[in-house]
């Protein structure tokens, strides 16, 4: 191994029993945090993980005492003025490895090893207040060089979580504090005589019963008696982790100290960042890759500054600074200014050979929008004939607002644990309504004075043809979503078509004074708004469960959904939901790789994760699709989807992603024919598929202003509609039907939403290939914008 190798190249005069002792210590330093990191996804029980662990390293130690005194020597006694003294230490060690499990959960394992390196910045800080120790003016610039790589990581940490990121800030403070007060206390004449053997013995035993309080408190024993009937072959894997990483953390422990006694300090610093860098290949080849180029380079300038800071009384430090610097610096410059590029989003040139199709059309005004015809769908059914299915034709319903009363339903006949707490019904939230009024920025009269979305649903009548299918358009909202929901139905006014079904609107018990903040006043589309009781689960939880159930409110053969922060942003034709008749299902396995992957096979069972389906919005199923999920759910595991769904953990709650277990059925779990020949799946990966082209925008993570990285507030979600809205409408008819495109529009923000999501590119077709289909799309409505206009 490449590893061992660096690691042997530092005491290649040192005798056998040396070398052997620095490969353990190497192997068991790589290994432990990678297998922590595949345990604790496995075992999300962080408490009782390192109960065993502890108490796995106790009994080694109290067994290499007493077979092997000569080397490890009898362990230290205790008495009361010890642990009284030693008690403090015990409790910030428990919350070290608590808190460095627990970010483990949510961060990636480069995260935790670069964050971690941040504590010589801590402990200098602590040293300088407690013990008066002062630090130089070079060593001060080098830790600022750390805090500055730390954050430029950050920054582009893939995995970025907050609560990760709290939980690694809590393992910094703990672990400074815990070397200061070492130090503090170290020197007493109760010490004298301890060793780092009987210091880590202290630890351990001591740490056991703190650990075994939490986790009574914290109810994590009762969730995993709850667990214990989850995939058996997990279960046994997570034992076998389990054990492995208790004895690779003994050995790490064991050889640690040795090695202190037979290298010099310098080479206990190299072999520490040879591990560290070891630790972040591997994770990136084996476990997940999350780093992109700038954070490598913060990754690397963290480590590297780490090291330098343990060298500062050596001359050539300050050299090896100065260059360090200058590099990094330009180098930073260079990759962050091509990665803004990458994210395409403001005033660059990605699209700058692009023009709408409609801004070369030369428009009669003397003719008046002319009635719509058979005539004239059938020769809109002409043009996306190849994208229609063979279906049910819609009913027509007639605008409106239709609200049914509350329906309650019952778990179905097969549960068997029907009292569980997550199904008592709890109370939704209460909110404050919000009735501001919206400043809308676009144009809403065509150049004939027509409202706008008269106009446009005149020519989807006819691009959609005689014999349109079923299509309802689903939201599950709440009070809380007010405000993004009049964004939301603005938009469908706009660009949804009216024929096709109705817009289902799914509240809580308690949401019926808020509808009229946010329906439109008056509805060109057929509104069906319905409530339901809200169970005891976490709020996002049931927000999914109840899309999973959606086939209870819809009657329609094609089910759109759709969250309530979206706004659509372009006229939706055929072309945009189905592909050779198939309804598109888009997915990535390189966006976000396993972001969803422990909850998903946590429900589903070890390898049925087959990527990243909330890669866009909105995403359209067929309705029979969700009761053969549940029905192969109930075969495959022999207990309804509600049985299991009272048994995760609050990490897999967390984690939860239904469009992913659903798409995840329809490609792994041998799911029938008929409703897998549903489906065009659209993998992103795939350079060699035609892009697909999104008609809406999650606008929070999308916003127009690239600096707002959360646009929820008002000023900037307004921002952020009225503009995609607008250029969304210029790109699609030009100023010839809409006069005010001729001012200073451009397309970038809408040209970029089309084939990105959250700023990423998730598409693998290049940019020639976008722009054709894009192309191609305007080219098939502007054919029917012409013939709606006799043209």
């Amino acid at each position: 191994m490449q590893t061992n190798s660096i690691c042997c190249d530092d005491i290649s005069e040192q005798n056998s029993s040396t070398i052997v002792v620095l490969i353990i210590y190497c192997i068991s330093g790589t290994f432990l945090t990678l297998l922590n990191k595949i345990t604790v996804a496995l075992f999300p029980y962080a408490n009782l993980l390192l109960i065993v662990q502890n108490t796995f390293a106790v009994v080694l130690l109290i067994f290499c005492s007493r077979y092997f005194h000569s080397t490890f020597g009898a362990l230290p006694a205790l008495n009361r003025t010890v642990l009284q003294l030693w008690m403090p230490l015990v409790l910030l060690f428990v919350l070290m490895l608590i808190s460095s499990l627990t970010a483990l959960i949510y961060v990636s394992v480069p995260t935790v090893i670069v964050m971690r390196n941040l504590t010589s910045l801590f402990v200098a800080f602590l040293e300088y207040l407690f013990l008066n120790h002062k630090t130089n003016r070079f060593s001060i610039f080098i830790l600022l060089g750390m805090l500055g790589g730390a954050g430029l990581y950050a920054k582009h940490d893939f995995t970025f979580n907050v609560q990760g990121y709290v939980w690694l800030g809590v393992n910094i403070i703990s672990t400074s504090v815990y070397q200061i007060y070492i130090k503090k206390i170290i020197h007493l004449a109760y010490f004298e005589n301890i060793g780092p053997i009987g210091m880590s013995y202290y630890n351990n035993l001591l740490s056991l019963p703190v650990l075994w309080i939490i986790l009574c408190v914290t109810g994590e024993l009762r969730r995993l008696v709850m667990n214990f009937e989850l995939e058996h072959s997990q279960t046994m894997l997570s034992i076998i982790l389990i054990l492995i990483s208790s004895l690779l953390g003994f050995a790490l422990s064991i050889s640690a100290f040795a090695l202190n006694k037979l290298i010099s300090a310098t080479s206990m610093m190299v072999t520490n960042n040879v591990n560290k860098f070891s630790v972040i290949v591997l994770s990136e080849i084996f476990v997940k890759s999350t780093l992109d180029i700038i954070a490598s380079i913060g990754a690397i300038s963290v480590l590297f500054l780490g090291w330098l800071y343990s060298q500062t009384t050596r001359s050539a430090s300050k050299s090896c600074f100065g260059i360090l610097t200058i590099a990094l610096i330009i180098f930073a410059a260079i990759i962050e200014t091509k990665y803004i590029k990458t994210l395409r989003f403001g005033n660059d040139d990605y699209y700058k050979d692009f023009q709408p199709i409609m801004y070369n059309q030369t428009i009669s005004y003397r003719y008046p929008m002319k009635a719509i015809t058979t005539m004239k769908q059938r020769q809109g059914y002409d043009i996306y004939r190849a994208y229609l299915p063979q279906s049910t034709k819609a009913r027509r319903l007639a605008p409106k607002i239709e609200v049914r009363p509350v329906q309650d339903y019952s778990l179905p006949e097969n549960c068997r644990n029907r009292n569980a707490s997550i199904w008592k019904t709890c109370n939704a939230r209460q909110c404050q309504p919000y009735t501001r009024s919206i400043n809308w920025d676009y144009p809403q009269k065509t150049i004939f004075g027509e409202n706008a979305n008269e106009f446009i649903n005149r020519i989807l009548e006819i691009a959609w043809g005689t014999n349109p299918p079923s299509i309802d358009l689903y939201l599950r909202g709440g009070c809380h979503g007010i405000m993004e929901m009049k964004y939301l139905f603005e938009s469908i006014e706009l660009f949804w078509p009216r024929f096709l079904g109705s817009v289902i609107i799914v509240l809580d018990v308690g949401d019926e004074p808020i509808l009229k903040y946010f329906l439109p006043r008056q509805p060109t589309h057929h509104y069906l708004v319905t409530f339901e009781h809200t169970p005891c689960l976490p709020g996002r939880v049931f927000n999914q469960y109840s899309y999973l159930n959606l086939d209870r409110h819809s009657r329609a053969e094609y089910i759109v959904t759709i969250d309530s922060d979206c706004v659509l942003h372009a006229p939706v034709t055929p072309d945009l939901i189905f592909r050779q008749g198939k309804i598109i299902l888009p997915s990535s396995q390189s966006f976000q790789p396993d972001l969803w992957r422990r909850s998903l096979e946590a429900v589903m069972g070890t390898g049925m994760y087959d990527g990243h389906y909330m890669v866009t919005q909105p995403v359209t199923f067929a309705r029979t699709t969700f009761l053969a999920f549940r029905e192969w759910f109930y075969e495959t595991k022999s207990k309804c989807y509600e049985d299991h769904l009272t048994q995760l953990s609050s990490v897999h709650y967390q984690e939860f992603c239904w469009m992913c277990q659903v798409g995840s059925y329809l490609e792994r779990g041998h799911a029938k024919k008929n409703d897998y020949d549903r489906y065009w799946y659209q993998h992103f990966d795939n350079e060699s598929l035609e892009p697909m082209i999104r008609f809406a925008i999650h606008v929070p993570y999308e916003p127009f202003l690239a600096s707002a990285i959360q646009c929820r507030e008002v000023i900037c979600y307004e921002k952020s509609v009225n503009e995609i809205i607008r250029q969304g409408l210029c790109r699609a008819f030009g100023p010839s039907i809409f006069p005010v495109c001729m001012h200073n529009i451009n397309f970038n923000y809408v040209n970029n939403v089309t084939f990105s999501y959250a700023l990423f590119e998730i598409q693998a077709a290049n940019r020639s290939t976008r722009i054709h289909a894009l192309n191609e799309y305007l080219k098939r409505l502007a054919r029917v914008t012409m013939i709606a206009l006799d043209h």
